[in-house]
C-alpha cells in the first residue's frame, strides 16, 4: 500500500503504507498488488518483475525531471499491469513497455509527456537521426521522444480505456529489440497530441525482412497488431501525425499483418488511416482497414496546407496507401465510412 501520508520508513501494509511507489515496488514480491491512494507523487517507477500497480481514484504520478513515469522492463516483468493511474510530466514516456510480454496498460490518463522534445538541443530519445523535418520519414527515425504509451519489443500485450492527451504523440508500437507482435490496443480515447501521430505501428528494424524479402518475424517487425474501437482525434496538427499510422522507417523494416477496425478518426494532420513505405525491402503486407468511422483528416499542420507530402497528396484525405519501392500487393479495405458532422 502507498498513500502520501506515508512512510518509506514503513512496510507497506495497509495500517503502515509506504509514502512512495518505487519503495513499494522494492519491498513487493513477484506477483504481488500495489494499491495507491490518491495523491501526487513525484517519482519515476521502474518494475522488472511482474507486479500489478493499481491506482486508486487517480493518484498522479508526476514524472517532470525524470525520463519516464513507469517502465516496464524485461521478461520478469512480464504479466504485469498498470492500472488507474494519471501519469505526466515525463522528459519521454510517459509509460514504456521495454523487452516484455503480456503486459495490461489500463484506464490510465497519461498526459503531458515527452517533454525533452521542447528542448534543444534534442537528446536521448528525442534526437532526430534523419534529414526530413517535418515528414512522416522524418518523424519516424525521430521518434517523437517515445511517446505517450510505448511498446517497444513488447508482444502479446493490451492497451486498454485509457485517455492519451497533450503528449507530442499517442500510443506507439515499435521493434527497435525485437518484435512488437499480437498485441490489442481498444477502447483508448487518443486526443490533441498534436507533434505526431494518434496511435504509431513503426518498424524500425533492419532485420525484419530478410534478404530474399520473406518476414524474419523472430528478429522483428510490427505485425499481428489489432487496433480497435479507439478514437483517434486531432492529432499532428502541428508537426504532421496521422490518426493511425503504419510505416517502416529503414530498408529491411516490416509493419505487417496488423488490423485496424471499429476507429473513429477524425481532425488529424495526415490522413486517418496512413500507410508509409519509404524504402526498399519493407513488407506492408496483409493490414486490414475494416469498418472505421473516418472524419475530415489530412487538414495540415502549422506549417502547410492540407494533404500528404511524403505521398504527394495537397487535399484532405480519409485513408492513404503510399509506397515510394515497394509494391503493396495484399491489403484489405472495407466497410470504412465518412462521418457527417
Amino acid at each position: 500500500y502507498v498513500s502520501p501520508h506515508g512512510s518509506d520508513h514503513n512496510r507497506c501494509s495497509q495500517s503502515r503504507p509506504c509514502r512512495s511507489i518505487s519503495h513499494a515496488v522494492l519491498l513487493a514480491h513477484r506477483g504481488e498488488q500495489i494499491d495507491v491512494e490518491p495523491g501526487s507523487y513525484a517519482e519515476e517507477v521502474l518494475l522488472t518483475k511482474r507486479l500489478t500497480i493499481q491506482g486508486i481514484h487517480s493518484p498522479v504520478l508526476d514524472a517532470r525531471g525524470h525520463y519516464r513515469g513507469v517502465e516496464i522492463q524485461g521478461s520478469a516483468a512480464a504479466g504485469s499491469v498498470v492500472r488507474g493511474l494519471v501519469v505526466e510530466n515525463a522528459t519521454y514516456e510517459g509509460i514504456l513497455a521495454l523487452s516484455t510480454k503480456r503486459v495490461t496498460i489500463a484506464d490510465n490518463v497519461v498526459r503531458h509527456n515527452n517533454r525533452g522534445y521542447f528542448d534543444r538541443p534534442f537528446s536521448g530519445e528525442c534526437e532526430g537521426h534523419s534529414k526530413h523535418p517535418g515528414t512522416v520519414l522524418g518523424d519516424l527515425r525521430m521518434g517523437g521522444c517515445g511517446e505517450a504509451i510505448h511498446l517497444a519489443a513488447t508482444s502479446y500485450s493490451r492497451v486498454a480505456g485509457n485517455l492519451v492527451t497533450g503528449n507530442t504523440g499517442g500510443i506507439y508500437l515499435t521493434d527497435e529489440f525485437g518484435p512488437a507482435a499480437h498485441n490489442l490496443i481498444t477502447g483508448n480515447r487518443v486526443l490533441d497530441n498534436v507533434y505526431d501521430c494518434g496511435i504509431t505501428l513503426a518498424s524500425h528494424s533492419t532485420h525484419a525482412v530478410a534478404a530474399d524479402g520473406r518476414p524474419n518475424a523472430s528478429v522483428g517487425g510490427v505485425y499481428d497488431n489489432t487496433i480497435i474501437k479507439n478514437v483517434s482525434d486531432r492529432n499532428g496538427v502541428r508537426v504532421p501525425g496521422s490518426g493511425v499510422l503504419v510505416a517502416a522507417a529503414f530498408s529491411g523494416g516490416a509493419a505487417y499483418g496488423n488490423r485496424i477496425i471499429d476507429n473513429t478518426l477524425d481532425g488529424n494532420g495526415l490522413p486517418g488511416v496512413t500507410l508509409h513505405s519509404h524504402d526498399p525491402r519493407q513488407d506492408l503486407n496483409g493490414n486490414v482497414i475494416l469498418n472505421n468511422v473516418i472524419g475530415l483528416n489530412a487538414v495540415g499542420g502549422a506549417k502547410g496546407g492540407p494533404g500528404d507530402d511524403d505521398a504527394g497528396i495537397d487535399h484532405t484525405a480519409g485513408i492513404v496507401v503510399w509506397s515510394g519501392f515497394v509494391r503493396i500487393t495484399s491489403l484489405q479495405v472495407s466497410g470504412d465510412r465518412k462521418s457527417v458532422v
